[in-house]
């Protein structure tokens, strides 16, 4: 059966076909509305010769699973209150679901990835929004909203900057993709416009002293809220992916140490990089799609 993967990001969406036997094609294309979408997931079904059995589509905030609609994307606050995968179902006319992006994420490296094995894995995906899951025994725990893993919006620095949840001092606020420039730039340093976390990656390595500040602030807050995770829910294995730890020196791995550094009563499981990298969204969205055909109406 073919199945369609989608992981709607804050600013880049990834499209990935797969089949009972493997992947059969991928692509990224800019983040847009619903009807952008349509239009560029039709033109990648097009260009790959196939009809998808069914689809997945991520989506970066709380989501009610039994209805499929968005309570709170602060990343495409276009989806609140809609049912995306069914407005893009009747775009289409493929049935489809609508998963956590943190959830989809968790499930392809607990499957595929460095998880691959274990029975008690906590994921962190590092990109433009931050998710997390904790998968137990091969299976989500959602929580009883459906918003479980947000460790984004843990506010884990004293830092008064208000995140796109109204909260301040989120992790997200530190170390989210776009948001770690608008940090480089705080501290002095020349982000341009549209930089990246790639930017200042690439500038703290020519000795930027702003953009070194700003990756220390990140890896500091990641400590904090890998701590708190553990105080919270003891997992037995972290896995981190994303387009931010594509730099693991420079994130993750002295978010890692400073965590260590700072524990006192937490016991810190393993912390492994994820394996499937920026595109364990979009595996997970196609593996939850296999189920879409018994829960979704095809009439």
């Amino acid at each position: 059966m073919t199945r369609l993967g989608i992981d709607y990001g804050g600013t880049k969406t990834k499209l990935m076909l797969v089949s009972d036997e493997g992947e059969i094609a991928r692509d990224t294309v800019s983040t847009g509305g619903l009807r952008a979408l349509g239009e560029s997931v039709g033109n990648f079904l097009e260009r790959a010769g196939a009809t998808p059995a069914s689809f997945a589509l991520t989506v970066a905030g709380t989501l009610d699973p039994a209805t499929g609609v968005v309570g709170h994307s602060a990343n495409l606050p276009w989806l609140n209150g809609t049912a995306p995968a069914e407005v893009l179902s009747s775009s289409l006319g493929v049935p489809g679901v609508a998963v956590q992006d943190g959830e989809a994420a968790a499930l392809a490296e607990a499957r595929f990835g460095a998880g691959r094995g274990g029975d008690d894995v906590f994921v962190i995906a590092l990109g433009t929004g931050i998710a997390g899951a904790h998968v137990v025994g091969g299976r989500v725990r959602r929580g009883a909203h459906g918003a479980a893993g947000e460790i984004g919006h843990m506010r884990t620095t004293q830092s008064e900057v208000v995140c796109s949840c109204g909260q301040r001092g989120c992790l997200e606020t530190a170390i989210g993709g776009s948001q770690l420039a608008d940090r480089w730039r705080d501290h002095g340093g020349a982000a341009g416009t549209g930089a990246s976390a790639q930017d200042v990656v690439a500038a703290a390595r020519a000795g930027d002293g702003a953009a070194v500040a700003a990756l220390d602030d990140a890896a500091q807050a990641l400590a904090r809220a890998l701590l708190d995770v553990c105080a919270l829910i003891d997992p037995g294995l972290v896995v981190i992916g994303g387009g931010v730890a594509r730099s693991p020196e420079w994130t993750v791995q002295p978010a890692v140490a400073a965590a260590g550094a700072a524990a006192t009563f937490h016991r810190l499981p393993p912390i492994e990089l994820a394996t499937l990298g920026v595109w364990a969204g979009a595996r997970g969205a196609a593996e939850a799609a296999a189920g879409v055909p018994s829960a979704v109406s095809r009439g």
